[in-house]
């Protein structure tokens, strides 16, 4: 009887442990996304950020660690019109990863001055950090 509850039990845990990668997708984990919000700089508009993105990006193609992913956002319907211009998001695969993001940007001179790029862009009223989970993939 023994033997049965242990084989029961090997094929429970075999099958509940790969159903997470069932149609080849991984197994979802929280991401730290990192969310700015931020209005324009007296000036500055569209094709300022395009220009930061153009040069953010081939910063990141340098780094050790480049595994994040950026969305920018813009207000379509919000209840306050006036509260931002544009959110920029910058997505990581853990907070670890995150950390080592963070500390080889902004602890070099390219990334410095992209820094000081950013903030004569954008003037931001908050910066945080949230734990996104997947919960539905289109696909």
């Amino acid at each position: 009887m023994k033997k049965i509850a242990v084989f029961l039990t090997g094929i429970v845990a075999s099958l509940t442990s790969i159903t997470s990668y069932a149609d080849d997708h991984g197994i979802v984990q929280d991401r730290p996304v990192e969310i700015w919000t931020c209005n324009f700089q007296e000036g500055k508009s569209m094709a300022d950020v395009d220009a930061w993105y153009d040069a953010m990006n081939k910063n990141a193609e340098t780094m050790e660690n480049n595994k994040f992913n950026s969305f920018i956002w813009t207000p379509n319907f919000v209840g306050d019109l006036k509260s931002a211009d544009i959110a920029l998001t910058f997505s990581f695969e853990s907070l670890t990863s995150m950390g080592t993001t963070m500390d080889e940007f902004f602890g070099s001179e390219s990334g410095a001055a992209l820094f000081a790029q950013f903030q004569e862009t954008f003037d931001c009223s908050s910066r945080e950090v949230w734990l996104v989970t997947q919960k539905r993939n289109a696909g």
